[in-house]
């Protein structure tokens, strides 16, 4: 879609593949300051805890100092909806049989950006 500067009416639609929910989803991220530098871990974990869909455990992390976390770190935890990420149940490759573009495209706009 950044190659080309205009499109004709008839050309935009669900039958062209380059107008797809998810590279639709994927370019979205990239056309907003999303960005935020964080310098260590620490900063990551205080951000983490912050983000609202993130629950914060009883459960200390073992030896956190050496980590570079704060030494009261707790386990985190991020309940976000769909399943994402590395588990078996989301590992889906389009185009193979039983995997839906529309389910895929949802389970990419569950991601969060920092």
């Amino acid at each position: 879609m950044s190659t080309k500067n205009s499109y004709q009416l008839a050309d935009i639609g669900r039958h062209n593949p380059i107008f797809s929910q998810i590279r639709s989803t994927v370019e979205t991220a990239f056309y907003g300051n999303n960005m935020h530098h964080v310098d260590d871990i620490a900063a990551a974990y205080h951000r983490a805890t912050k983000d609202p869909g993130t629950v914060i455990t009883d459960l200390p992390i073992y030896r956190a100092t050496d980590l570079g976390l704060p030494a009261d770190a707790k386990m985190l935890i991020a309940n976000t909806g769909k399943v994402v990420g590395r588990t078996a149940q989301a590992r889906r490759i389009l185009g193979n049989p039983g995997v839906s573009e529309a389910d895929m495209a949802g389970r990419l706009r569950q991601c969060r950006l920092p």
